[in-house]
């Protein structure tokens, strides 16, 4: 599709502006190429979705070919608490409905403003017995107790969130007001924190990939560090991290809104 074209479309803009921050030394061909890049991969995430959505979880199973540091993620006997953060490359749905299938958990769930989507994305989501719990106190003392009782949760941890439950870091040298959640959660309970990934190989399929982060992530500056392990996995392969969501919105001082030319 022409670049002329694409600029009509505001995502398209927003993950130019997104890579431009992440990648300030690359020239202008090479910022345009990789946009128009990550923008088709973009469309074959969302086509990614809504095949998850369609599918039963032996399905998403199968298409996962390969699972890169799954000794991390496989629950030990007797189970123990475990926080999984995750990071929007490609189908975020399809990397939590495989690891719905593996092991049951208790997880926040922000309500889409659609219900009829709404109600079709938390059954959906809750499927086999895990529980979804509303955005807030609540829902994180729910997740708390789920954690103390070994139980597993999960969550994507590279969205701008709600006031009191982000702070002000860095991403790929930017302000960014980010998900604390994680290590948070990890430094109260002490329980296990481990990032998971999606990522594809044309000549293979689908992969999911677990890596343990530094045992900073347990510090009271443990964002700043589970920033780090989410970009450097990203900067494996740029272009399927979901550029297009404005990342940077919510700034601690002017300019509020870096999206607006």
């Amino acid at each position: 599709m022409p670049i002329a074209l694409l600029r009509l479309f505001s995502s398209f803009n927003v993950t130019r502006k997104n890579l431009s921050i992440a990648f300030p030394d690359i020239t202008e061909k090479e910022l345009l190429s990789l946009s128009k890049e990550s923008y088709a991969e973009t469309a074959k995430s969302f086509y990614e979705t809504l095949y998850t959505w369609s599918r039963t979880s032996e399905k998403i199973i199968n298409q996962t070919k390969k699972i890169n540091n799954r000794f991390l993620f496989s629950p030990t006997r007797p189970e123990t608490g475990l926080i999984v953060f995750a990071i929007h490359n490609r189908s975020i749905d399809f990397l939590l409905r495989w690891i719905s299938s593996q092991r049951k958990h208790t997880s926040l769930y922000k309500t889409i403003k659609l219900k009829p989507v709404n109600n079709f994305v938390k059954k959906f989501r809750e499927e086999g017995g895990n529980k979804m719990m509303p955005t807030g106190i609540g829902g994180v003392k729910s997740i708390i107790e789920a954690l103390n009782n070994n139980k597993m949760t999960c969550m994507a941890a590279d969205q701008v969130p709600a006031d009191g439950l982000g702070k002000f870091s860095t991403f790929f040298g930017h302000e960014c007001f980010s998900f604390s959640l994680a290590p948070a959660l990890a430094r109260k309970t002490n329980k296990s924190i481990i990032m998971a990934s999606l990522s594809y190989d044309s000549s293979l399929g689908h992969i999911m990939t677990f890596n343990k982060p530094d045992n900073k992530i347990y510090n009271e500056s443990g964002v700043d560090t589970m920033n780090r392990e989410m970009e450097d996995e990203i900067r494996k392969c740029p272009k399927e991290y979901s550029w297009e969501y404005k990342k940077f919105r919510k700034l601690s001082q002017k300019p509020s809104d870096i999206y607006k030319d």
